[in-house]
């Protein structure tokens, strides 16, 4: 690997997303096909905190998984869907009720199961 990918973290980031709706795969399906846990591939699309060798070291995973170039998440991708992207886990609003966190929780439930149906 040539690249570090820990400094285009930003740019990784949307393109992973953009990258997941386009091939119709979750967070879950990624997570399994390229054996990476799925709190490191949400750390991963919200740029939080893995060291630049772990975060390098996922990045060449799913490079590899799905015989992508090095440089694939670093260069644009065309988006067929707005730039903004809202998973459940994320809100504008930080303090969530008890009852939107509980709902929110299942249907993230709810889409981790069908994608085990759907790849």
């Amino acid at each position: 690997m040539s690249l570090n990918f820990f400094d285009h973290r930003e740019i990784i980031a949307k393109n992973l997303v953009t990258f997941l709706r386009q091939k119709g795969y979750s967070k879950l399906s990624l997570s399994k096909l390229t054996d990476i846990s799925r709190a490191t591939i949400d750390q991963i699309i919200k740029g939080k905190c893995l060291n630049s060798m772990e975060y390098n070291k996922q990045i060449e995973k799913i490079n590899i998984t799905f015989k992508l170039s090095d440089n694939y998440f670093i260069t644009p991708l065309i988006s067929i869907n707005p730039i903004t992207y809202t998973y459940s886990d994320q809100c504008a609003d930080p303090e969530k009720s008890t009852k939107v966190k509980e709902l929110l929780d299942g249907l993230n439930n709810v889409l981790d199961i069908y994608s085990l149906y759907l790849k």
